[in-house]
């Protein structure tokens, strides 16, 4: 069996890769001694890490019929946008101190539409409004998350930064 000619088995490995790694990171969430609550800030970023590799280990795992080999599935594959969302997940990282959660996230969604072709701003801005609002009121209303506004709110609001 050729493991490395197939893309979906090296996408699996690199997959699994980044869940052990992002589980590895997920323990060193700090958790508060003295809360006795049932979710902590670890419990999703295991939870996602235990799904991926899960996942992964399924693609891995799977024989494989008729595949196409590695370079020839690389061929027909939309390099442009990917790269444009990688650059646009590297600013939402960037920018996310700065301009805390709702706008940070607000834009990333919808200069993300944009690089994936959706040419209606009111779409766009109303999908991705509604699901910062949604995201939001879940994190902190139901769960008890603090989520930081960002240095820009709190230098407008005049609270220092």
């Amino acid at each position: 069996m050729a493991w490395f000619d197939n893309r979906n088995r090296i996408g699996a490995l690199l997959l699994l890769a980044f869940a052990l790694a992002y589980l590895r990171q997920a323990f060193s969430i700090p958790l508060d001694p003295t809360a006795s609550e049932a979710f902590t800030p670890r419990t999703l970023p295991m939870g996602l890490a235990s799904a991926m590799i899960v996942l992964a280990l399924v693609q891995l795992l799977l024989p494989r019929a008729g595949s196409d080999g590695l370079v020839a599935s690389l061929r027909g594959f939309r390099w442009a946008p990917a790269s444009g969302l990688v650059v646009l997940m590297l600013l939402y990282s960037l920018s996310f101190a700065y301009l805390g959660f709702a706008i940070a996230s607000f834009l990333f969604l919808m200069l993300g539409f944009r690089v994936l072709g959706e040419t209606r701003l009111v779409v766009g801005a109303a999908i991705a409004g509604g699901l910062v609002v949604f995201l939001w009121t879940l994190l902190t209303q139901a769960f008890g998350l603090y989520i930081d506004n960002g240095a820009l709110l709190r230098w407008l609001s005049g609270s220092g930064a």
